[in-house]
């Protein structure tokens, strides 16, 4: 300090000479050393702890402020919800209250109860439900074939069982003449029947609905070529509705909004259908979604992706005019029994039964194999697994009798249980085969001439009925 007011003193003397024109000797100093840098500590470090320890409490208190303040926003937030809660369950009461004095005033409460409590139950009855009218397709499967019969008095049946009893006669019209022969044949036909059920798929292998199969005509006749069976694939109904394989609309870019407009079911190219043409207006293209444009000759014609998309034909007649057919496929051929040596050179039936690129019915009881000859020639065999009665017919009693029209037949009874499978709802397209090639599907039954009025027991006297020979070995 000493130094720096002695410097301060001669730069103000020098300057005072400067003005007044005076010399001004300059003083010698004692100390001749300058510092040339200075450092003046006028804080004490003790101050600057104190200072530093401020801007410390001072970021503390700033952050508990934050703090409380979000804890605060957050209480108001959850008590304006349980509040609202709080209202909205009030309301909630309120309407609930209202609601059951209302339903208790409801004088058919206790029949809406049970309806709904049965519509739950739906599903589960739909897995057990049975179709008892499928009795007289497996009779009529397992009856023999011919001039003899054998006709029904009483039919019973246990449907949790599939147990039938059965009070009948039977009546030999072909030689030889013995009606216990007729009672064998159809305990035979009986321990022989099988069943067959599945699912008629399209060519693609997707499953094609129940409701759109007709498998019989309008007399209830099963459609039948030979010994082939077939289905028509009604394609008008709702949700039915098929398109080419094919075609399949490849040559024109869809999209998602067209190509789901489409449908979703395919038949062969080469089946079997019928159509009907319906000659269209250009006014009428127009109503089913076909623009038009200017070709570069001039003239207007309708855009050719429209009339693929929606599957219109462009024809040259004869005179040169062209007009436009939409063809409408009505209904598609299903074959049930394969045809193998068509499909089997057409590559859609291989050797192990497995069948591809045609619609088709898939069996649950019926496997094929085929073996190849020679040459092309495959020869096919047919196992099936579903036996229709395993246990065969059982026959608990038989005696000599006489029927409505006085003739001599041998009256019996007798219990057969059925393969539950066989009974049940939700095996489609049921069904039975017998021995001798007698098939009756669920569709149609013919059961006119399969009744009749019971036997007589034969009377007190009447020897002709009491030794009937034609029943020797019946006697039980």
């Amino acid at each position: 300090m000493k130094d720096l007011l002695g410097k301060l003193k001669a730069q103000f003397d020098e300057l005072v000479a400067k003005l007044t024109g005076k010399q001004v000797t300059p003083e010698i100093p004692l100390i001749t050393t300058v510092a040339k840098e200075y450092e003046i500590n006028l804080v004490p470090e003790v101050k600057l702890k104190m200072i530093k320890a401020q801007k410390v409490r001072n970021l503390v208190l700033f952050i508990c402020i934050v703090v409380s303040a979000v804890s605060v926003g957050a209480v108001v937030v959850l008590f304006s919800i349980k509040s609202g809660q709080d209202i909205a369950m009030t309301v909630q009461d309120n309407r609930l209250e209202k609601m059951s004095l209302k339903l208790g005033e409801y004088d058919e409460l206790g029949n809406l109860v049970a309806i709904q409590s049965q519509l739950e139950k739906m599903g589960e009855l739909g897995k057990v439900k049975t179709v008892p009218s499928r009795v007289f397709g497996a009779l009529g499967a397992m009856l023999p074939t011919g001039g003899d019969s054998v006709r029904f008095s009483e039919l019973r049946i246990d449907l949790e069982t599939g147990v039938l009893r059965l009070e009948a006669q039977a009546d030999a019209q072909v030689a030889p003449l013995i009606d216990y022969r007729v009672l064998e044949a159809f305990k035979k036909g009986a321990s022989l029947a099988t069943y067959d059920y599945g699912q008629y798929v399209d060519a693609m292998g997707n499953g094609i609905p129940s409701w759109c199969i007709r498998e019989s005509d309008g007399n209830g006749a099963a459609y039948k070529v030979g010994e082939s069976y077939y289905a028509w694939w009604d394609l008008t109904l709702e949700g039915c509705a098929g398109r080419v394989v094919s075609k399949d609309d490849t040559s024109v870019d869809l999209t998602e909004e067209e190509e789901a407009a489409l449908p979703k079911l395919f038949y062969n190219e080469d089946s079997e259908t019928e159509v009907n043409e319906q000659f269209l207006t250009p006014e009428e293209m127009v109503e089913m979604g076909v623009r038009f444009e200017t070709s570069a000759d001039g003239q207007v014609l309708p855009r050719i992706r429209d009339l693929n998309l929606l599957g219109i034909e462009r024809r040259t007649e004869e005179d040169g005019s062209i007009s436009y057919v939409k063809t409408t496929v009505l209904r598609a051929k299903i074959w049930r029994t394969p045809q193998f040596t068509v499909w089997h050179n057409a590559g859609f039936m291989d050797l192990n039964g497995v069948i591809t690129g045609v619609q088709h019915f898939n069996s649950e009881c019926i496997t094929y194999t085929g073996v190849m000859q020679g040459g092309d020639v495959a020869r096919w065999a047919s196992s099936n697994s579903c036996m229709l009665a395993p246990d065969g017919l059982e026959v608990t009693s038989s005696s000599n009798a006489r029927d409505e029209s006085d003739n001599l037949v041998l009256k019996f009874s007798a219990t057969m249980a059925l393969n539950e499978e066989f009974l049940l709802f939700r095996n489609k397209h049921m069904m039975a085969l017998g021995p001798m090639g007698q098939n009756v599907t669920d569709s149609y039954v013919q059961i006119g001439g399969m009744f009749t009025q019971a036997a007589r027991e034969c009377a007190e006297g009447d020897t002709e009925c009491l030794t009937n020979a034609n029943n020797a070995g019946g006697s039980n």
